[in-house]
């Protein structure tokens, strides 16, 4: 079983309100209503440490009070240890007015997240480290802390103020540690890994590393939604038999105009469609920028000519920046020839996913290069 400390909350709430206080008379019988309401058989194994935990952490919070009667036996104060007796000796659990207020939601600005968004698995500390190398070479010892608060993650929960003992080590210990605490803490580091992924933090990652980090996770069965990680089904990609996680891969490493364009063809399985739209975007840019009255094929060959070209790839006075903008213009030319008007003028011929998303990706290839343009 999985407990949820706002949930948990609002159970002890629930219960104080109907007046059905037998249940909490100790840890141990409230962890038995916590079972009854969610419909499952406790795991005397499994199910009591989770569990002591989560009310531990609402009691350091100041969320949740009991009478601690654990002295009375040697050793009976350890809950990890001794968890069954623990449970037992903690009587009269009862909530605080701020507990109160949070399981009624007055001091939670978010909706608490769904269930299934945690069923306690791990982050790999490879994936984790790679986070933390990308962030610790992005801002200075002083600076760490204060994005770490700033997107999302409690100051409480950061191993101090000072990240010059080793910028590295500071930022995955930060993020190891929320790993392992309690459903708060490993919400705020799915909040925060989903937010940094998407790009709502102060600086995201660089598009490469963005697309193999959502693949690894996708591996271990993280995938990025609504600016956090939810568990899913595990990433397996096939030739021609791609994921619907595997498509999010695919799609997140995108050129972010492509994946406007080309997002809700993919959703309908219509990719030949988003190729179409892709492929019009191209030609698009390139005549905005060119400001050339042509089109299409004319229009790559005019805008990336050899000589004196509108556009601009490479540098022209070597032959080594010759033949880069002689291929490039060959390359728009063609992607327009073989990509875009085959599909102008006949009906759209269906294609896998993997030879779609390959075509979206010569698409975002293409911008790039033109957002590289000065």
């Amino acid at each position: 079983m999985r407990f949820d400390d706002l949930w948990l909350l609002r159970l002890i709430d629930e219960t104080e309100e109907s007046g059905q206080i037998s249940y909490l008379q100790n840890g141990l019988e409230l962890l038995r209503r916590a079972a009854e309401v969610l419909g499952h058989q406790i795991d005397w194994n499994q199910d009591l440490w989770p569990f002591a935990r989560e009310l531990i952490l609402a009691y350091q919070a100041g969320y949740l009070e009991w009478r601690d009667m654990t002295g009375n036996y040697v050793g009976g104060n350890n809950p990890q240890s001794n968890t069954n007796y623990w449970l037992q000796q903690i009587w009269e659990l009862r909530l605080t007015i701020a507990g109160r207020d949070r399981a009624r939601g007055r001091l939670v600005l978010l909706p608490p997240p769904d269930p299934d968004e945690d069923d306690g698995r791990m982050i790999t500390g490879a994936t984790l480290d790679e986070i933390a190398k990308a962030i610790s070479d992005t801002y200075s010892a002083s600076q760490i802390p204060r994005y770490l608060v700033e997107s999302g993650i409690p100051p409480e929960l950061l191993p101090g103020d000072d990240a010059s003992v080793g910028k590295l080590n500071y930022v995955f210990t930060t993020l190891d540690t929320l790993q392992d605490g309690g459903s708060a803490a490993r919400r705020a580091l799915r909040e925060f890994i989903g937010g940094w992924l998407d790009g709502r933090h102060h600086v995201a990652p660089r598009a490469e590393l963005r697309k193999r980090l959502v693949a690894l996770l996708g591996q271990q069965g993280w995938h990025v939604k609504d600016g956090r990680l939810v568990v899913g089904e595990r990433t397996y990609d096939s030739a021609g038999a791609l994921t619907p996680l595997g498509m999010d891969v695919r799609l997140a490493a995108l050129h972010p105009e492509v994946r406007a364009v080309a997002e809700r063809f993919i959703e309908s399985n219509n990719i030949e469609v988003g190729i179409f739209e892709a492929l019009k975007l191209v030609n698009k840019r390139v005549k905005e920028m060119s400001k050339l009255d042509a089109d299409g094929v004319a229009l790559m060959h005019k805008a990336f000519s050899d000589t004196d070209p509108v556009i601009q790839l490479a540098d022209l006075s070597v032959q080594s920046g010759r033949d880069i903008q002689t291929g490039y213009r060959f390359m728009f030319a063609g992607a327009v020839l073989a990509l875009r008007n085959p599909d102008a003028h006949e009906l759209f011929r269906p294609l896998d996913a993997e030879e779609g998303f390959e075509a979206l990706a010569f698409a975002s290839m293409l911008l790039r290069r033109l957002d590289a343009v000065t």
